[in-house]
C-alpha cells in the first residue's frame, strides 16, 4: 500500500510528496533482519580465536590495531542495539494517544 504525505520543504513553504511504501519498507525491514541473523550466524570471529594464539602472530602495534577494530565493533553492535530499541519504542507510539 502506498500512501503520500504533504509537508514542507527545509526552509521554506514549498510542500513536496513522500511516498510511503509500506510493503517496500516492510521489504527493507525483513531484508535488514535477514543480514543481521547471517552476521550473528557468521564464524568468521571464531576464526580469528583460532588465529590469535598463533605462536609470534601479532607485533604490540598489530595487537593494538585488531584491538581497536574489536572495539570498535563491540561499540557499532551496541549502537545498532540502542537504535533498534529507540525504533520500536518510537513505532509504538505512532498514533498511541497519551
Amino acid at each position: 500500500m502506498t500512501t503520500h504525505t504533504t509537508s514542507a520543504l527545509p526552509g521554506g513553504d514549498i510542500p513536496h510528496v513522500v511516498p510511503h511504501d509500506l510493503k517496500a519498507l516492510s521489504r527493507e525491514v525483513k531484508a535488514l533482519n535477514a543480514r543481521l541473523r547471517e552476521l550473528a550466524a557468521s564464524d568468521r570471529l571464531e576464526e580469528l580465536l583460532k588465529i590469535i594464539p598463533r605462536p609470534g602472530w601479532t607485533t604490540p602495534a598489530e595487537f593494538e590495531l585488531v584491538r581497536g577494530v574489536v572495539a570498535h565493533m563491540n561499540r557499532q553492535v551496541a549502537a545498532l542495539d540502542e537504535a533498534q530499541d529507540m525504533l520500536l519504542r518510537g513505532a509504538n507510539l505512532v498514533g498511541a494517544r497519551t
